[in-house]
């Protein structure tokens, strides 16, 4: 089990750079696999210097080993996301959950729409299989809290730190209720594609 990092390179600057170095290195803690700060930042110093202009995915790759991998691809732009509700698999073990590991078969799904919307078995609104969920109502802006049920995605720990939005939970029911009555709006947000919207097909 490897752990990544897909983060936003944009004309140059990697976007929310200490949020990703800090859960990193915090999961490789976690998960007693070895991490170089030093080798990281080079990384990403070179990647920077190939490209200066233009927006890419870059995604990093951590191995067992302690060595890097990395892909780098041109961000297609996508404003809007379709996405389904989907109940998290039983058992699945907190280190999978709250670690960025490829470890991923709970997240699968048949793409039937672009992402999948994932709620435990009490009910709770999680995230998105590739970022959280940011819901709008009375025009504030709310993510589920976290309670080591999830991923602490870096465009989120960067709202909440802004103070842009606020911690609150969901219920399923009473979520899909307020969608069908388009009382909330839903986005995704992760820190490659930022804020996205969301269409719910319930």
């Amino acid at each position: 089990m490897d752990l990544f990092e897909t983060m936003r390179l944009e004309d140059g600057i990697f976007k929310r750079i200490q949020f990703h170095t800090k859960r990193i290195q915090q999961s490789s803690r976690n998960l007693d696999i070895n991490f170089n700060l030093e080798q990281w930042n080079q990384l990403l110093n070179r990647i920077a210097e190939e490209y200066p202009k233009g927006v890419y995915r870059v995604k990093i790759i951590l191995k067992q080993n302690g060595k890097f991998d990395s892909v780098i691809a041109d961000l297609p732009d996508k404003a809007l996301f379709s996405a389904q509700l989907q109940k998290l698999p039983k058992n699945i073990p907190e280190a999978v959950l709250t670690n960025k590991t490829t470890n991923r078969a709970h997240l699968s799904h048949q793409h039937l729409t672009d992402l999948i919307l994932l709620y435990d078995a009490n009910g709770k609104i999680l995230e998105f299989d590739i970022g959280n969920i940011l819901i709008k109502e009375h025009d504030h802006f709310y993510t589920p809290t976290y309670n080591k049920d999830m991923l602490k995605g870096c465009m989120r720990q960067a709202l909440i730190e802004q103070g842009n939005i606020y911690e609150r939970d969901y219920d399923v029911d009473s979520f899909k209720e307020k969608y069908k009555q388009n009382e909330i709006q839903v986005y995704l947000i992760n820190s490659l594609r930022e804020v996205a919207d969301v269409k719910i097909y319930i």
